[in-house]
């Protein structure tokens, strides 16, 4: 029996197409487990330029060039990155006025089983809060409009916008 999910059912085949529709050009990466999915189509669709990186800030600067340059990047990683990146983030929104996507696996949330992940949850939120930074949630599956609101505010808006997708988003019904 295969592992492999019909297109309409994958989660990361979902969130894939819908970067792209998004006209997300760019998407700077780090590893997570419940990233692996995504990243692995990432790196399949000639039509984004997949960049992986080692610290959030740097991925959040390829974001941040790639809206200097007239398009829309995105950063995939942890929530935790967020953290590591607030200072970049904070810049980007209060001073550069630069539209960038953050995707974003909101580890710590009721659905992670690891204890060493559930302050990730906690504290993520009211850090994104207090430096000005909108976030919204994906749960319960993937869902592209949302994708596509959240890339679309980021332009209007001209800043950073996050969104935090639970497992279930990332990984499918499997994940539950």
């Amino acid at each position: 029996m295969s592992n492999e999910r019909p297109p309409g059912r994958d989660p990361a085949a979902i969130l894939r197409t819908a970067l792209g529709e998004a006209g997300i050009e760019v998407v700077a990466s780090l590893p997570d487990s419940w990233l692996s999915p995504l990243l692995t189509a990432l790196d399949a669709d000639p039509r984004i330029r997949h960049v992986k990186v080692t610290r959030e800030d740097d991925a959040l600067g390829i974001a941040a060039g790639t809206a200097l340059a007239g398009g829309l990047g995105a950063v995939v990683c942890q929530n935790a990155g967020l953290l590591v990146g607030a200072n970049a983030l904070a810049g980007y929104v209060h001073l550069h006025e630069l539209p960038l996507l953050v995707v974003a696996a909101q580890r710590g949330d009721v659905d992670d089983g690891f204890y060493y992940q559930a302050y990730k949850g906690r504290v993520v939120p009211p850090v994104l809060d207090a430096i000005g930074v909108p976030y919204h949630r994906m749960r319960g599956g993937a869902d592209p409009r949302l994708v596509t609101a959240a890339a679309d505010q980021a332009r209007l808006h001209r800043r950073p916008v996050v969104l935090l997708l639970d497992r279930e988003s990332l990984l499918g019904e499997d994940a539950r």
